[in-house]
């Protein structure tokens, strides 16, 4: 399916499938979307705006055309794995228990997001924002952080794993 200047305002569906789809220029606008998958499907321009994914698969999408957004969003049990999600805008978003392994997220914005339980492995954050977000947990060792910005008190997130403790 080719969806192009769509704008999909409060759908509520349950295990929806792209499947060699593709979205140009579209938004989702108080939608929620629960136990979907987008197996090998092209977000070009694509927004999520005031809007629900939950349980999303999105680590099928296709890996060469991702610009994807999401604005004021609920995320919870989302795959984002091995995508190339660099210059992505997480923003005023709660993030709940998402999974981001060997994601390159370099040049991304989580500014003013909830990261409760959502987890980073082996990413690449470089230059990535994450000022005014609250509840991460980014162990600089296993992540490349380099040029992160991170605001107090929440900067506590980066050493969490190692035990240690801070007076």
């Amino acid at each position: 399916m080719y969806y192009e200047d769509m704008t999909f305002t409060k759908e509520d569906s349950d295990l929806l499938v792209f499947e060699n789809s593709e979205f140009l220029n579209c938004i989702f606008n108080s939608c929620q979307l629960i136990s979907s998958t987008f197996k090998d499907t092209k977000f070009i321009n694509l927004n999520f705006e005031n809007s629900e994914l939950i349980s999303g698969d999105l680590s099928q999408l296709n890996q060469f055309i991702i610009e994807v957004g999401f604005y004021n969003s609920y995320l919870k049990y989302c795959d984002f794995s091995k995508l190339n999600l660099q210059k992505t805008n997480f923003l005023n978003s709660t993030l709940k228990e998402c999974m981001f392994f060997e994601t390159n997220l370099s040049q991304s914005s989580f500014y003013n997001s909830d990261l409760e339980k959502t987890s980073f492995d082996r990413c690449n954050l470089e230059r990535s924002n994450f000022k005014n977000a609250i509840n991460y947990r980014i162990n600089p060792l296993t992540n490349h952080i380099v040029g992160g910005k991170f605001s107090l008190p929440d900067l506590i997130g980066l050493v969490k794993d190692f035990n240690i403790i801070i007076e």
